[in-house]
């Protein structure tokens, strides 16, 4: 990234922090400045969540509808996938996976979704439902 003049935008979502950005300096150095985030990268961090909250509200159409299971809904909620998940559930990778259908969710043992409430950092009512 080059050192350049954008607007500074102090944001509550976006410019709260500073941050320590990089930069090549006029001599082609590398340098390294604590600053707010400029235009350009507010647009893009725009376009990330935007991009998060539509696969978020995917996965809430398809627990609607009966395709997917709930915790297809929370894993997008909270920016994560199977793997992590299932470690931070204390669950293999090919169960989280199977979990998925709404099947095979239906039918797990109130032990085990205690087990992704506490990954989720919710109640199993919660873990049920969708918003």
């Amino acid at each position: 990234m080059e050192e350049n003049n954008n607007k500074v935008y102090k944001d509550e979502r976006y410019g709260k922090y500073r941050e320590m950005l990089y930069y090549y300096n006029e001599d082609g150095n590398f340098e390294k400045k604590v600053e707010f985030h400029g235009e350009p990268d507010r647009v893009i961090l725009q376009q990330a969540w935007d991009f998060f909250n539509e696969r978020k509200e995917e996965a809430r159409q398809k627990v609607l509808s009966g395709k997917a299971s709930p915790i297809a809904y929370h894993m997008e909620k909270d920016l994560l996938d199977p793997m992590n998940l299932g470690m931070a559930a204390g669950i293999k990778i090919w169960n989280v996976k199977r979990h998925l259908k709404p099947g095979p969710f239906k039918r797990l043992s109130e032990k085990t979704l205690q087990k992704y409430a506490d990954a989720f950092n919710i109640t199993i009512e919660e873990l049920k439902k969708v918003e």
